[in-house]
């Protein structure tokens, strides 16, 4: 009988409460969109479309030497992205306005110093947003960073305004599955 009490008696663990269809306050689906502009007028990028030669179909047009004006919005408003990584190059997401549907945030990417891909070549480039309770956003942009100096390549193509990507959280918060990726 007395173990039976005991046992009856032992604390229960505290049960976080949090909105359906959320975990840990962690939205079950997040909606990135990336968009990037070159400065200092706000200028479009292109991409353009190699099929099946390299890894990915579409190679996006990148000039070295050149500050891109990068814009990331995330739904819902309810995550937190801290800062973003291209290729290596880490810079700060800076919050411009947020509601209940979106938040906005910009930051700057600097080609300075990146070397110009070689005639023929395409390379992958690493990009990651990291987000406070989410985890890391990943993906692999295939790129050709042309020399600043033979920037007419760079303008023309197809100009994109953003890439979107549908994006669920991992069990653990350490990073995002992407469920779908369109150029817009």
């Amino acid at each position: 009988m007395n173990s039976f009490l005991i046992a009856s008696t032992a604390p229960r663990p505290l049960t976080h409460h949090t909105e359906p269809g959320t975990m840990d306050d962690v939205p079950p689906i997040i909606h990135l969109s990336i968009a990037l502009r070159i400065q200092p007028n706000d200028g479009p990028v292109f991409f353009k479309v190699d099929g099946t030669r390299f890894g990915q179909n579409r190679t996006i047009k990148l000039l070295t030497g050149s500050k891109y004006k990068i814009d990331v919005v995330a739904k819902p408003g309810s995550v937190e992205a801290t800062n973003m990584n291209i290729g290596g190059i880490v810079f700060p997401l800076e919050q411009q306005s947020r509601d209940e549907d979106s938040v906005v945030y910009q930051g700057q990417y600097d080609t300075e110093g990146v070397p110009h891909t070689k005639s023929g070549d395409r390379q992958p480039v690493q990009v990651s947003v990291e987000f406070n309770k989410a985890g890391t956003f990943e993906t692999v942009w295939q790129a050709k960073y042309y020399n600043y100096y033979k920037r007419e390549h760079c303008q023309f193509g197809n100009k994109f305004s953003n890439i979107e990507y549908e994006c669920k959280p991992n069990e653990t918060r350490t990073l995002m599955w992407i469920n779908k990726e369109a150029f817009n």
